[in-house]
């Protein structure tokens, strides 16, 4: 999508809720762009009028980055780059999915995009909508099942035991844990889309936008369903003498990182349990209270071993670990993820 189509499409969708909210006519626009003014190619001045006419005077100035889809990893790049602009600074874009919203509504970054989502919070108007989907990304991804939970589940088991390609449906089933009806709709997607090629044996391919898809999914929809309990401490320390494995559980993200990272802490903790009584133990024995704001969650594993987890030294995939680190508030954690998929993720997407 082009900037200036998105620059018309989220001011469209920003007006057309402020007067829906402060019950004001069709014509009046409360925000409106500054005519003339660029503070660089990507940066613009927006107005705010602060009445119901648009000819008033305005009264605060945004600045403006606009921004096309940006994956997951460009978060803090994102992040670090609007604290720099003149105050208030707001981001319109093409479309920001659910995971990401929630990420930018957390460290107080307001968007607009062209599906109608946004975070605005200016003593004025306040909004936070999420999960409007662009017309024709729903149209165009109707029809797959690939990243949805089945689908995601699968990718994953690829990723880490390619031969199940080969495999029968029957057996992926069984193996994943899926409907044995979800396995062929989501091969198909797969191969449609370019991520499957069938010359001498089935084999994955463009890995790299297959990884990032399914960490976009996998946070987006596959996580939050495992999501068992959360928890606080008064301990910051805690998790330096906790041991998941006598519960047969596993760290996740920036723990595992921070064991091997000098002078990193993590500030979010995230752990996979195959039980809920085992998980309740591991918090009782630690001396964890339930919260549900808490910044120690719980996850029931949703793979077997016997295809993620054996090989690795902390018991858990790469990809689990990366996709953690990539959510985590830490502002320092997409440094960390870089580091960690160039000395781990990367070996899963070898062709």
């Amino acid at each position: 999508m082009e900037k200036k189509q998105i620059l018309q499409e989220a001011l469209r969708h920003l007006n057309s809720y402020v007067r829906q909210e402060k019950h004001l006519t069709e014509d009046a626009d409360y925000f409106s762009m500054a005519s003339g003014v660029h503070m660089n190619a990507d940066v613009l001045k927006m107005h705010i009028s602060g009445g119901e006419q648009a000819a008033e005077e305005p009264v605060r100035d945004y600045s403006v980055y606009i921004q096309t889809w940006a994956p997951q990893k460009d978060i803090n790049t994102i992040i670090t780059l609007m604290r720099s602009l003149p105050k208030p600074a707001i981001i319109f874009a093409d479309f920001v999915n659910p995971v990401m919203a929630e990420k930018l509504r957390r460290r107080s970054i307001e968007f607009v995009d062209c599906a109608g989502n946004m975070n605005i919070k200016n003593g004025e108007v306040s909004a936070y909508v999420k999960g409007k989907r662009l017309p024709q990304l729903r149209s165009k991804r109707a029809r797959g099942r690939a990243f949805n939970s089945a689908g995601l589940k699968l990718i994953f088991a690829m990723f880490n035991r390619p031969e199940f390609l080969q495999a029968s449906y029957r057996d992926i089933s069984k193996k994943v844990n899926i409907a044995l009806g979800s396995v062929g709709p989501v091969m198909n997607d797969l191969n449609l889309s370019g991520y499957i090629l069938d010359e001498d044996g089935k084999r994955l391919v463009n890995k790299r936008r297959l990884f990032e898809r399914w960490v976009d999914g996998y946070l987006e929809k596959l996580r939050p369903k495992q999501i068992m309990a959360c928890y606080t401490s008064d301990d910051e320390n805690w998790w330096q003498k906790a041991d998941p494995f006598e519960f047969h559980g596993v760290w996740g993200g920036e723990v595992v990182v921070a064991k091997s990272t000098p002078f990193m802490v993590p500030e979010t903790i995230s752990l996979y349990f195959l039980s809920d009584v085992k998980q309740r133990r591991f918090a009782e024995k630690y001396g964890l209270r339930e919260d549900e704001e808490g910044e120690i969650c719980v996850y029931k594993k949703f793979w077997s071993p016997s295809y993620a987890g054996d090989d690795n030294e902390d018991g858990i995939s790469p990809m689990i670990v990366y996709a953690d680190i990539v959510d985590s508030i830490n502002p320092g954690s997409w440094d960390v993820a870089k580091t960690f998929y160039g000395e781990a993720v990367a070996g899963v997407l070898e062709d």
